[in-house]
């Protein structure tokens, strides 16, 4: 299986888990709504203290519900050469990605993807979408990067790994 076509099934089971899990939960729980982004206070691992909620109930003082997926693809370990940065993929989950890289990841290297993909401002909010589009989480630590990609699109881990190939590296593990 080429590597495309591996994040194109992996990120549709996950949105159609999503779907149902959404349909769900406001079914159960009446009013709320589905991916609420939130900024929280203090001191928080999360990049820039953003976070977007899976689904907020408003009928319970704003109680967050999180989708725990029951269903993930599975695959043999997949080695891909991007540019010039090979690549290990291990496993791959949607929302709870993680890239290892060789040495320390400054996180402001990333402020641009985050910038697009999270989209704090919602500069490319549409009414007429079921969903963002958006990634839900971003860390970056010690371990690498830790990515809930939520619901973007494929596109999404696409140019995390490029950017993180034109940053220099040339080993990347995604588990």
């Amino acid at each position: 299986m080429e590597f495309e076509d591996l994040i194109e099934l992996v990120r549709d089971s996950y949105i159609s888990q999503f779907s149902a899990f959404i349909d769900r939960v406001s079914k159960e729980h009446g009013d709320g709504s589905g991916e609420v982004k939130l900024k929280l206070s203090g001191d928080s691992a999360l990049y820039r203290n953003y976070y977007c909620a899976d689904y907020v109930r408003a009928d319970d003082g704003g109680n967050v519900i999180e989708l725990a997926p029951d269903e993930e693809v599975t695959f043999d370990p997949v080695d891909v050469v991007l540019g010039e940065m090979d690549m290990r993929v291990e496993r791959l989950q949607w929302n709870d990605v993680t890239l290892k890289v060789e040495g320390e990841l400054d996180s402001r290297d990333l402020d641009e993807w985050f910038e697009t993909w999270f989209d704090p401002d919602e500069t490319t909010f549409d009414p007429d979408t079921r969903f963002s589009g958006n990634i839900h989480s971003l860390t970056v630590d010690g371990e690498g990067v830790h990515v809930d990609f939520g619901t973007a699109p494929t596109e999404a881990l696409v140019e995390l790994l490029v950017t993180i190939e034109d940053l220099g590296y040339r080993k990347v593990t995604v588990n």
